[in-house]
Formats: C-alpha cells, structure tokens, sequence
C-alpha cells in the first residue's frame, strides 16, 4: 500500500467522469498520486486530468445473445487488467463514481480492503442511488451524497455511511453572481443541451417546437444546440429552415462559462447538468431522460423545481400546445427568468472536493 496513490474509478457519461476528473485533480494538488480507471466511453472526457488514465475494458448485458458473450469476455479481461493495475498502483484509498464500468475493480477492490490494504469511498452523484452504489455499500467505508434525501439508500448507511458532500466540480472555476438587468432589443441566447444521452430524441422534438414559435419571437433568439456527430448534418438542415441565428457543436467545453453567457437552458436531468445549474443560476427548463433508470433524472431535477428553481417538462409532454406555452413564456417574461434565478441563488454551493477530501483524510 502506497500511502499516497488514490485510485479514482469512473466511466460511461461525462455525468460520472467529469466529477470524478475534478476530485482526482484536487487530491493531486493536495500531494496524491492520482490514477483513473475509465472505460472507452469514459475516456474522451479525460483530458482535463493530470494524472495517469487507465482504459480498463468494460460491458454492460443489455445485448443480444453474441453481445453477451462478448460482454463476458470484455468482463474478464477487464478483471485481469484490474488486478494487474491495482498490485502494481497499491492505492491507499479508492473512490468511485459509480457507472457499469467501476463494477469489476471494485470487486478486486473489496478484498484488498479486507486485507487491509484499501480503504473504499463511494460517491452517490445522483437522487437514486445506483446499482453498483448499492451493490457496494456494505463492503466501503464511506460513501458521499449529492443529494441530502437519497431514494434507496438504507437508514442504517445514513447513519454509519454517509456524508453530503454535493457534487465535485473544477475548483479552479471562479463562480459569478449572474446578473439581473434587462436590456432591451437583446437577444436571447438559448443553450439545447442533451447531454451524452437522449440528446438526439430531445434536439429533434424541440426543433419541431421551435418551427411553432412566432416569427417576432424567433427573430430575438440565438440558439446554441450540442448534437452527437451522427446526426449533425440532420439537424444543420432544420436549423437552416428555421432562419434563427444558430451555433450547432457537437460538444461544447468550458460549458459552465458557456452557461454563464448564455440565458435560458433546455437540457436533460443529470446530476451534473443539475449542479451546473445551481453553479451558473441559468433559468432552465429540464426534460428528463424517461428511460434514466429508476427515472432518476425526473428526481434529480425536481430537487430544484420544489424550490422554484427550474422548470420540468416531461418528455411525454414536450409536444404539447401546453409545453410550446411555457417555452414562449420563458423567453418572453423577463420577470420570470428572474424568479428562477433568485431562487437559485438561495440554493447552497458545497465545496465538495474539500469536504471529501477532508473526511478521507480524517
């Protein structure tokens, strides 16, 4: 065991590296040695990390027959890519940011912590805690919340297990107070933001909503959309038809500045998106993932519209003449952007990385 190596694990969705990115980084200012395990998913959102990335291979069993056992191979491999990596690392302390892809090291994980060697800390970014989350809990020794009032965590781990600690973000961000004058004549900028799931189905329902807006009120809007590669050229074309101002990217970085220029949002419900909300004060009008599992994006956002934070218009709903109303009203009602970002300036920053940081070293 190195006293100083932290194992950081994470992958699938810029919702779970992403944070787990900008905890390692903190630990490595703090004089950790920081390794990550990611999957190929994971690794295009690794960049921004100053320590050693390492691709552990990785599957889920949502295949057909041949995708399974290419699954169970992908498995043990990753098995003994974990065990190999892990001996020649001897982490002190492993944290892990749920996902599939963490599934495998953590179970080599548990039985270096049996022997003393680790000790295991979990971080819960989302409302309902996950299946890996909770597969896990008995065997770590801390697990971090997101979330004070997390579904499906037992009382017994609130007790003995768990500390709120909110979501890690970029601690070199510098964090502004989003201002509240109206300045006439100026357009407003709206950010479409799928996220790394479900953007394809959100982007060409709203493009549809759009084509309903009057033309007076289109006129005034500057749309900024984040589109996978695959469908660029789909929506380039509906855009064009629009006549709007646009800027159409496929993934858009230094997003929380992104966000502090832009005025209204329309995006999924991630716990990343939710924090970056709270970070950035954007009015924003959230349509959850319905297939999240466990529905979890719905819960995540509705931490915010039950303090009249955000707005939640279910995907279900997003075709309605109801839904168009309250995008129009939105963009029209200055007082109502407003309220939205008052209220989001009562809603509480943690200083994550620290409280975690803090309470491993305790």
């Amino acid at each position: 065991m190195n006293k100083k190596n932290c194992l950081i694990l994470s992958g699938g969705t810029g919702g779970h590296v992403i944070p787990a990115i900008s905890c390692g980084n903190f630990f490595i200012e703090k004089g950790y040695h920081c390794y990550l395990f990611t999957d190929q998913r994971g690794k295009k959102y690794t960049d921004s990390f100053k320590g050693q990335t390492i691709i552990v291979n990785s599957s889920h069993f949502s295949h057909n027959f041949f995708g399974k056992i290419k699954a169970v191979i992908l498995l043990l491999l990753g098995l003994f890519q974990s065990i190999k990596f892990i001996i020649r690392i001897r982490p002190s302390i492993c944290i892990s940011f749920g996902s599939y892809s963490t599934f495998v090291p953590l179970t080599v994980l548990v039985f270096f912590r049996f022997f003393g060697l680790t000790k295991i800390f979990l971080h819960e970014q989302n409302s309902i805690m996950g299946k890996v989350n909770s597969f896990f809990i008995p065997f770590v020794n801390k697990i971090f919340l997101n979330y004070k009032k997390t579904i499906r965590l037992k009382k017994y781990y609130y007790s003995n297990k768990a500390i709120f600690a909110g979501m890690p973000m970029d601690h070199n961000i510098k964090l502004l107070n989003r201002k509240t004058e109206f300045i006439k004549n100026k357009k407003i900028k709206i950010l479409v933001s799928g996220g790394s799931q479900g953007a394809i189905s959100l982007n060409k329902i709203l493009i549809n909503l759009f084509k309903k807006i009057p033309k007076n009120i289109l006129d005034h809007i500057q749309l900024s959309v984040q589109c996978p590669e695959s469908c660029i050229q789909e929506i380039n074309k509906s855009l064009k038809q629009l006549f709007i101002d646009y800027v159409l990217k496929n993934f858009f970085y230094n997003y929380i500045q992104k966000l502090y220029k832009t005025d209204i949002l329309i995006a999924r419900g991630g716990a990343g998106t939710v924090n970056d909300v709270i970070i950035s004060q954007i009015p924003t009008i959230f349509v959850p993932l319905p297939s999240s599992s466990n529905n979890h994006q719905f819960y995540n956002a509705n931490y915010l519209k039950q303090k009249k934070a955000a707005i939640i218009i279910e995907q279900k709903d997003l075709q309605s003449e109801q839904s168009l109303s309250i995008i129009i009203e939105l963009i029209s009602n200055f007082k109502k952007q407003i309220n939205l970002i008052n209220n989001l300036k009562e809603v509480e920053i943690l200083k994550s990385n620290k409280i975690i940081f803090n309470n491993i070293n305790d």
